[in-house]
């Protein structure tokens, strides 16, 4: 028995010897009846989106990300880019920015990269989220008496306007920046409807020098930041509702006091989602990113965006409830909230846009 075990193990070992020898001269020999199939390249999705909703939209892709997207075997990969809104279309515009899809601030953005590329906007728009433009003011002491501070900015503009430090981001980059523009342009000449004439007023440009206002930042996103952590720099900026409830979580600690406020007529943003009917956009990537708004705009999704995030939903299976606690809605009722947005601005056309930033730009030289 012994010596049968030795010849079997001298064979074994004569064996493996020359099918080592024959692999070290001929390479790797044997049979398969089918060749291995390769890993299915990922399905890469570039979004582009707004900086104020960064942080939502971050912590969304890595929820996303936990959920092993794929489609047919091919996992979904998310990249994002962020800017101002208006920055975004520039960049799509003028340096060759190729996104998947795109996801700025406004309808207004959306209408703007329309007339620019009309090719590339033959798909649905679908609203991720809503947000109002609002000022948030400081209690100090050059605020002192001021009960809302869209009241001070009417046609004749109180001397306490004039002394105020304001923070608005720049219109030329920031959908914020734009519509607080856009609704001071309107309160200056109690109107709804702005028209070409109007926005290009000398006695509205005249208003507009008036203002005190430090600095234009790039971004509603950096103002706001810049509010909570450099003290003194504004009294008041316009923001949007979302940041101001991220705001008043980061001002606890802080020894900053602050409010929110609302002009009589606001501007919704309702952060549009569309997919670009673009050359570089192919069916597979198309599906991808489908499947990402579908997630955006699930119900535990759009909770986490009011809860955590400040922003107002808008599917009708979440609703916001200002006893939650678990909400920012809820926790920071008392400090200016207003849900109930009597009346709504109507985003102005394109050419009065563009006559808007024109004025702008002409008044403080940017």
């Amino acid at each position: 028995m012994l010596r049968i075990s030795r010849v079997i193990a001298s064979i074994y070992l004569l064996a493996t010897i020359l099918m080592a020898t024959t692999t070290v001269i001929f390479g790797p020999i044997g049979w398969s009846p089918f060749p291995l199939a390769a890993a299915a390249p990922p399905i890469r999705v570039e979004l582009a989106v707004s900086s104020e909703k960064e942080a939502w939209i971050r912590s969304a892709l890595e929820r996303f990300a936990q959920t092993n997207p794929n489609i047919n075997g091919r996992r979904i990969e998310v990249r994002f880019r962020v800017a101002g809104s208006r920055g975004l279309i520039e960049a799509i515009e003028r340096e060759g920015y190729q996104p998947t899809a795109i996801s700025p601030a406004s309808m207004i953005q959306i209408d703007e990269l329309r007339q620019i590329r009309p090719d590339l906007l033959r798909d649905s728009v679908s609203p991720l989220v809503f947000s109002p433009i609002v000022a948030l003011m400081r209690d100090a002491q050059s605020t002192a008496g001021i009960t809302n501070p869209w009241l001070l900015w009417q046609r004749e503009l109180p001397d306490q306007a004039k002394a105020v430090k304001v923070g608005i981001s720049s219109p030329v980059s920031s959908n914020g920046g734009l519509q607080t523009l856009i609704v001071l342009a309107a309160q200056y000449h109690q109107t709804a409807q702005l028209n070409v004439g109007r926005v290009r007023d000398p006695g509205f440009r005249d208003w507009l020098q008036q203002l005190k206002v430090p600095a234009w930042p790039d971004s509603t996103g950096t103002l706001t930041t810049d509010f909570v952590i450099r003290p003194g720099v504004y009294d008041i900026i316009t923001t949007y509702e979302s940041l101001a409830l991220q705001v008043f979580r980061q001002a606890e600690g802080r020894f900053l006091e602050v409010r929110v406020y609302y002009p009589e007529t606001t501007l919704l943003s309702d952060h549009p989602f569309t997919i670009l009917t673009a050359p570089w956009v192919d069916s597979a990537e198309r599906a991808a990113a489908l499947r990402l708004r579908d997630f955006l705009l699930s119900p535990s999704e759009q909770t986490i965006a009011m809860h955590e995030y400040g922003f107002r939903p808008v599917i009708p299976q979440v609703t916001i409830n200002l006893n939650d606690q678990e909400s920012l809605f809820g926790r920071y009722r008392d400090l200016g909230l207003q849900l109930d947005l009597k009346t709504q601005l109507e985003n102005p056309s394109q050419a009065v846009v563009e006559a808007l930033i024109s004025t702008w730009q002409d008044v403080f030289n940017q």
